[in-house]
């Protein structure tokens, strides 16, 4: 890599003379840099307490900013070609595997500045990654929360979600009033920070000629914004349906009403059978047979040739990833506990797996990463094919009860919540647009009324919860949030799909996990059946819902 870095200091005096070596130059550095960055991070996630790969992967941190910096002039010179240039690119047959590439980059012509102007752009950038770096010191290194008197712990960031699923009303009743209590002290700092990222952010959108800021943050994936504003519509028609399975929880927790602190409180007895790793691998391979022998054998690959660090060790980095690189296999970093969460986590990074497999496969590295519009969608697929196998194979309404349920609360969780957090970025974004000018008081006004749209009637919207805006970091990530419903609901339309025998609709699934970054993320999915332009086929995906709610209402009224 430092030979080729120094090798580009000498190409890039005749960059054009020079540009299909050039061109070659950074595929080959990214592809061996991401090989690095592979191998030093895993060796790093297997046990942080050995320093030699702590400092192995700061050194390729490092060497990746070098190469980054070495590079730097390619795409401000893509985008200064004159049309003359570019028609000898497009007519010279030796670029045709890097065009696309060349041709995405163009699409910023139009959205480019002087580089005058860009230097002072990216000095606003930096602003806006002030607000966000101010955000987690605030909210991870600052804030200090008291001890809690009914089960006498510290009320952390880390142990709020058992606290608020925990049977304990009372409990559950102090940690969130002690959470929200808390954040009442900081309101100010954290409506200043957030208004300060939506203020930048708005500033570079209307200096590169976008219509707003959220088409600017949709532009990478080529998604116009009707997309998020069907998604935000089509989640409002069914908010009825919400509103029911708000009600049964009501029901089972065997309460008058239903507050802020009782929505994430656990309903049904947990599915405490003990599963060891060998018995997952068998669920997982008997739950994706509806995917075809192919699939199937990659799957068994997986396990046969060892792509999964299994179990949690000390020293071991938490949580579960998949990773790996174009040279090598999958990995995939897990920490099985011989419980049902650990399978469902087990089939979704495989779902990752296979995808990355598929796609280094069958393209040239410049196209094999997919776009993370895309991603959660073959995570996702694999996790509704578990949860269908699991619930045709019951043996009993308690093991139903308990499946639907979790189906439910991931509807609830990744498609609604995830939605209202994306009106909460549509409305505050376009009132700064506008010339306003928000404190935490308009954030609270905002996100209180959402809330009351989101629970509906029958539930008590607590004034507490109008500060919980002020927690969420995904909103110092721009229009991210909407991904993971729209994720969501294109996995439960395709898996609908593959389940039903659908005609061409496995083939039309696994051409779309072979596809990498051919196509941008709306062709691949209209491709593989699911539009997302077209309301009617988001219907689909919401009548699944509607069905869980009723088959959740009757079992456990019996």
């Amino acid at each position: 890599i430092l030979k080729i870095i120094d090798e580009v200091e000498e190409l890039k005096k005749e960059p054009f003379d020079n540009l299909l070596k050039i061109i070659e130059l950074l595929e080959l550095s990214m592809r061996k840099i991401s090989k690095l960055f592979s191998y030093s991070n895993m060796k790093r996630d297997e046990d942080s307490r050995i320093s030699k790969y702590q400092k192995m992967a700061l050194e390729i941190d490092m060497l990746y900013t070098k190469l980054s910096t070495s590079f730097s002039f390619f795409q401000p010179f893509i985008l200064s070609l004159s049309d003359e240039k570019l028609n000898e690119i497009n007519t010279d047959v030796r670029f045709e595997p890097y065009r696309k590439h060349i041709d995405r980059i163009l699409r910023y012509k139009k959205h480019t500045l002087s580089e005058k102007e860009e230097t002072i752009l990216s000095k606003v950038g930096e602003m806006a990654s002030d607000s966000s770096n101010n955000f987690y010191m605030l909210s991870y290194a600052d804030m200090k929360f008291p001890k809690l008197e009914k089960d006498n712990t510290v009320l952390t960031h880390a142990n709020y979600t058992d606290k608020m699923s925990s049977s304990d009303r009372e409990l559950r009743k102090e940690a969130f009033d002690k959470m929200y209590g808390t954040y009442d002290k900081y309101k100010n700092t954290f409506g200043s920070t957030l208004y300060n990222n939506i203020r930048n952010l708005v500033i570079e959108a209307n200096l590169r000629g976008y219509n707003s800021a959220r088409e600017m943050e949709l532009y990478d994936d080529a998604i116009n914004t009707n997309v998020y504003d069907n998604l935000i519509y089509i989640v409002h028609k069914y908010l009825d349906y919400l509103y029911d399975y708000y009600k049964i929880r009501e029901r089972l927790l065997n309460i008058d009403e239903t507050h802020m602190y009782d929505v994430y409180a656990n309903v049904v007895n947990g599915y405490d059978k003990e599963i060891p790793y060998e018995e997952a691998q068998e669920i997982v391979l008997k739950a994706v047979e509806p995917m075809g022998a192919e699939y199937v054998s990659i799957m068994k690959k997986a396990f046969k040739e060892n792509w999964i660090d299994v179990y949690p060790r000390e020293g071991k980095k938490s949580g579960a990833y998949s990773g790996g690189c174009y040279d090598s296999s999958p990995y995939i970093l897990l920490n099985y506990t011989d419980n049902l969460e650990s399978v469902f986590t087990l089939i979704h990074e495989l779902g990752h797996s296979i995808h990355s497999y598929y796609s280094r496969e069958n393209n040239d590295f410049l196209y094999s990463n997919y776009t993370i519009f895309v991603a959660e969608v073959a995570s996702t697929f694999n996790e509704l094919l578990l949860l269908n196998y699991l619930i045709e194979n019951s043996k009993d309404d308690r093991e139903k009860i308990y499946l639907i349920n979790h189906y439910l609360n991931s509807y609830k969780s990744t498609v609604f919540r995830q939605t209202m957090f994306a009106e909460f970025e549509r409305e505050t974004h376009k009132l700064v647009e506008e010339g306003n000018a928000l404190t935490q008081e308009d954030f609270s006004e905002i996100y209180y009324n959402l809330n009351k749209k989101y629970f509906g009637p029958d539930v008590v919207i607590d004034k507490e919860i109008e500060l919980e805006w002020a927690r969420i970091p995904h909103f110092y990530r721009n229009f991210y949030v909407y991904k993971y419903a729209t994720g969501f609901l294109c996995a439960t339309i395709l898996s609908q799909q593959v389940l039903s025998n659908k005609p061409n609709a496995l083939n039309n699934y696994l051409n779309f996990l072979k596809d990498g970054s051919n196509n941008y993320p709306l062709v691949q999915l209209r491709k593989a059946g699911c539009d997302m332009e077209d309301m009617d086929n988001l219907d689909k995906a919401f009548k699944v819902f509607v069905d869980l709610v009723k088959d959740f209402d009757n079992l456990t009224s019996k």
